[in-house]
């Protein structure tokens, strides 16, 4: 096969992604990447040029079939984003989330960018099992903190996941690219808008829950904190390491080190507590997720 011909195939790319990833998760990744690619960036103004090129050219219009079979191709700008989001993944350990920029999550649809955590999918099933367990309850509304919300997964999981009107959910991060991004997904879930706020705020500073307990009573903390040790860390692969917010991961000061990667839970144990979340009415439903 020429190499000009080579060059416009996907076996270059799967080659590359194979290196790395293994076949069968190359093929799941290039798969993947074609589809966003095909969604992206549309090919029909390219159809639609060329059918006007050969009219103007007094030759026939393309048929279906041929129509149908150049809708397959690839442009080459669509070739250039695959080969660029493939060099991405091989050469710089770029996520696949970052390269497609999307991530459904449960009945939420979120953007991802670095640096924010990239949504997990034991997140999402937990998520999905909280949502069951208050649908069940039938509780009325729940006023639940998301505590290190990061791309706001949690928070417009459980508002997509639920009734209307059954919760308001305040999800909060330090990081200032979190909650921008998260604000992002909430303009793009449109059933979470009147259910999902989103705000910076450090947990760790003093008077925080003081400031929490003047905005009402609270029913629910949700998170999914940082717990990964520093050894844990040190051996995460650079898909991990090169990209992701180190304090979405890793708790505590750098300058006083968790050895045990336990401190933020207990932090949030302490704020439930200040939050009088273990005085309060008889309920099946967890306080502290």
């Amino acid at each position: 096969m020429p190499r000009s011909v080579l060059n416009n195939t996907v076996i270059p790319l799967l080659r590359q992604l194979t290196k790395k990833l293994g076949p069968q998760q190359a093929k799941n990744e290039l798969r993947w990447m074609a589809d966003h690619v095909r969604k992206a960036i549309p090919t029909k103004h390219t159809a639609e040029h060329a059918t006007s090129a050969r009219l103007w050219r007094d030759q026939p219009a393309p048929s279906a079939e041929e129509t149908e079979a150049a809708s397959k191709r690839f442009s080459s700008v669509q070739w250039a984003w695959l080969r660029q989001a493939v060099h991405d993944r091989v050469e710089t350990n770029k996520p696949l989330q970052y390269i497609l920029g999307t991530q459904p999550f449960g009945n939420a649809s979120l953007l991802t960018r670095a640096p924010v955590l990239i949504p997990r999918w034991e997140t999402e099933e937990w998520v999905l099992k909280l949502s069951d367990m208050i649908r069940a309850e039938n509780t009325g509304l729940l006023n639940i903190l998301d505590a290190c919300t990061g791309s706001g997964c949690v928070a417009l999981g459980l508002a997509c996941a639920l009734p209307r009107e059954s919760v308001h959910i305040t999800g909060v991060d330090v990081s200032h690219d979190a909650c921008d991004l998260a604000i992002e997904n909430l303009l793009r879930n449109k059933k979470a808008k009147q259910a999902v706020e989103f705000q910076r705020l450090d947990l760790n500073e003093q008077g925080v829950a003081s400031e929490l307990k003047s905005r009402g009573m609270w029913d629910m903390v949700v998170a999914n904190p940082p717990y990964v040790t520093p050894n844990e860390y040190a051996e995460l692969d650079p898909d991990v390491k090169d990209w992701e917010d180190v304090r979405a991961l890793v708790p505590g000061d750098p300058m006083d080190v968790d050895q045990s990667g336990l401190s933020f839970v207990v932090r949030l144990a302490q704020l439930a507590r200040e939050l009088g979340l273990a005085d309060g009415e008889s309920t099946n439903l967890p306080r502290l997720v």
